[in-house]
């Protein structure tokens, strides 16, 4: 995708609503606050029998509070990871849109965004089938699939729009945010949830040390509802690179640096950055190249940990809150992934 195309697109939609599950809790206020102090979660060494090293890990806090849509019958044989990205999502529609979008009065579709998906109940399952495969249950398999957690949001919503699961990176969400607005431009549907979930498991928890052996495995979701129709917290992008893929061609730095040049805004007054503990080599790249950044800078993986692709929504969500709070009027998003590429945008106040 070119950098025109990427922009062409910018004024069909505002994200008018987001949401969040992390370590610190289940509301993006409860991310953006933590973060704001600085103080990162608790952590605990985790380990799985069979002497495997032992993990560091933070983990999510117990719901405060059942909310009366986790009675939902598709809900009772789904994994962590479904419920995560459902009360994201719900968070950032707002009770209004849900109940609006359930009775047929708004037409939205949903993208779900993820690195890992539902490693769960993938790993139980064919843990049974290398066991004893006559005896696999049948039942976990339905929730093995990448897609399952958007399934149950789209059937919990009476939806019948797109609905498109995109395996990335840490840095997916920006492509995904990206998608909607070509959808609400091009006319599909009122209104997109872009919603990036993950959950802890450790098949994960160990794939994580084999990019950092100090990395903190995390879990949770992050959501953003984006709507051509701009209500008065509306938050506006403004800018968005190309996704620079490194590997054969480009290194991460190369890659990192030709994400900033394009999200260059004197505007800005503050920067959601992608460092935390998880990948030297990757986090050294982006840290050079964004060194000479002089204005406040937030970065939540440092907090939270290693959310695999959430790390970008949470950043998109700790730069939503801090619009709507007043605290800065212009925020840089910047993500060189995990393993594959470097995207950001530009968010503004709407």
């Amino acid at each position: 995708m070119s950098n025109t195309q990427a922009m062409s697109h910018l004024s069909a939609a505002s994200i008018v609503g987001w949401g969040a599950v992390s370590p610190t809790g289940w509301s993006a206020a409860s991310l953006y606050e933590r973060t704001l102090s600085g103080v990162p979660v608790e952590t605990k060494a985790a380990k799985r029998d069979g002497g495997a090293p032992a993990v560091t890990i933070s983990e999510v806090p117990l719901m405060p509070q059942m909310p009366a849509w986790m009675k939902f019958p598709r809900l009772r044989r789904t994994t962590t990871v479904a419920k995560y990205a459902l009360h994201a999502a719900i968070e950032a529609l707002g009770m209004e849109r849900f109940e609006a979008v359930q009775k047929g009065e708004l037409k939205i579709g949903v993208i779900f965004c993820t690195m890992n998906g539902c490693v769960q109940f993938s790993r139980r399952f064919f843990a049974e089938v290398l066991s004893d495969p006559s005896l696999a249950s049948p039942i976990f398999f339905p929730e093995t699939v990448y897609n399952a957690p958007s399934s149950h949001l789209s059937a919990l919503l009476s939806s019948t729009e797109a609905n498109y699961t995109l395996v990335g990176d840490s840095s997916q969400f920006i492509a995904g945010i990206d998608l909607a607005m070509q959808w609400i431009e091009d006319g599909l549907m009122e209104g997109c949830l872009v919603v990036s979930a993950e959950e802890r498991d450790w098949l994960s928890d160990e794939a994580l040390h084999l990019f950092g052996r100090s990395a903190v495995a995390a879990e949770g979701a992050a959501a953003v509802y984006l709507s051509p129709t701009p209500t008065a917290e509306a938050v506006r992008v403004t800018k968005m690179s190309q996704a620079w893929t490194y590997g054969n061609t480009l290194t991460p730095r190369e890659a990192t640096t030709k994400m900033k040049d394009e999200l260059k805004d004197e505007a800005a007054d503050l920067l959601c950055d992608g460092l935390g503990k998880a990948a030297p080599a990757i986090e050294n790249a982006e840290e050079s190249v964004w060194q000479g950044w002089q204005a406040k800078r937030l970065s939540v993986r440092k907090i939270v940990g290693e959310g695999f692709g959430i790390s970008s929504g949470w950043q998109t969500v700790l730069a939503c809150e801090a619009i709507r709070s007043g605290d800065h009027q212009s925020v840089i998003v910047a993500s060189t992934g995990l393993s594959q590429q470097a995207a950001g945008m530009v968010l503004s106040k709407g």
